[in-house]
């Protein structure tokens, strides 16, 4: 699972798709455009303020440590959360990289619109298998250019990220589209075939040369999800699996500044044997990244959020 963590960010992006379209992608109206500027904003106070202050944390940690590769221009593209969007540098924070992929489909979410809700049935097919062909071309590069896995999607690469992540935003967008088509109903909600996807699924996961069907299962698994109607979506929308999902923006940006203290904890508990001691490491690392990363939801980025949302605000006329 470790050696494969990086098609979490796979699973994010098909998922911005699905529920972007959700909650915005039915207001277009009469023009995609329409609302455009209120989305920005909108996208913007979701990510930008926790984004900056784990950005500043990790610069501290870096500047602190002396490291070199820290340069104004990286500085300047990581403030503007454009680290992999308009240039090649690395992310401060490291696993923010991904946000900055997340904010160009934002910029262009028009676009996506225009191919996830103007076009016909027919010609949603059509666009779901150009996606597919260009993430399985995304692998041919990924083995032809770096010397990877056949198989695999690659990992950090910047010159196919966006060809990996805007299809995937943009079958996410699509599903969207059917299951609202279908009267969010959907023929893949059965807690047989839910049960199915996730041990495909499972069975994928520690192999990298299995990403294809291990996006594809969840590309399936998705509709069923949100019909929320099988044990199976019931169980994914218990208590504790919303609450790890409500703070998981806080997680996935906190966890990388945690992982200098999970060494330290294999250093001090290394009596108890290699694998003991990495295991309490793990443990108590992340209890600590999930209580702090619970704290850092409800007293950071949802009043930041809230903060930024009331200044954009259009002004009360005078009575």
């Amino acid at each position: 699972m470790a050696l494969h963590g990086y098609a979490a960010v796979d699973l994010f992006m098909v998922m911005s798709g699905f529920v972007l379209g959700l909650a915005h992608a039915s207001r277009v109206g009469e023009s995609v455009w329409a609302g455009y500027w209120h989305f920005l904003i909108s996208r913007l106070a979701r990510l930008y303020p926790l984004y900056l202050l784990t950005t500043l944390v990790c610069l501290g940690l870096a500047l602190a440590r002396g490291e070199d590769w820290i340069t104004p221009g990286v500085v300047a593209s990581n403030l503007l959360m454009a680290d992999t969007t308009f240039w090649d540098v690395d992310a401060i924070d490291g696993p923010s990289w991904a946000v900055s992929v997340e904010w160009t489909p934002n910029l262009f979410f028009p676009i996506f619109c225009l191919i996830g809700v103007r076009l016909s049935q027919r010609w949603t097919i059509v666009i779901a298998v150009i996606c597919v062909a260009l993430l399985m071309l995304t692998s041919v590069l990924e083995v032809t250019w770096n010397g990877g896995i056949a198989g695999s999607l690659g990992v950090l690469d910047n010159r196919l990220l966006y060809l990996r992540c805007a299809p995937e935003f943009t079958l996410g967008l699509l599903i969207w589209r059917w299951w609202e088509a279908a009267g969010r109903v959907t023929r893949f909600g059965g807690t047989a075939w839910m049960l199915g996807c996730l041990v495909v699924m499972a069975a994928a996961l520690p192999f990298k040369s299995m990403d294809f069907p291990f996006l594809i299962a969840f590309c399936l698994l998705l509709p069923g999800l949100a019909q929320a109607t099988s044990p199976v979506a019931r169980v994914f929308a218990s208590g504790w699996m919303c609450w790890v999902g409500t703070i998981s923006f806080s997680l996935y940006l906190w966890h990388a500044a945690a992982i200098p203290l999970r060494d330290g904890l294999i250093g001090i508990t290394a009596g108890l044997g290699e694998m003991p001691a990495r295991m309490a490491a793990n443990t108590i690392t992340l209890a600590l990244v999930l209580a702090f990363s619970g704290l850092s939801y409800r007293r950071i980025e949802v009043p930041a959020r809230n903060w930024v949302r009331r200044l954009s605000a259009p002004a009360a006329p005078p009575r």
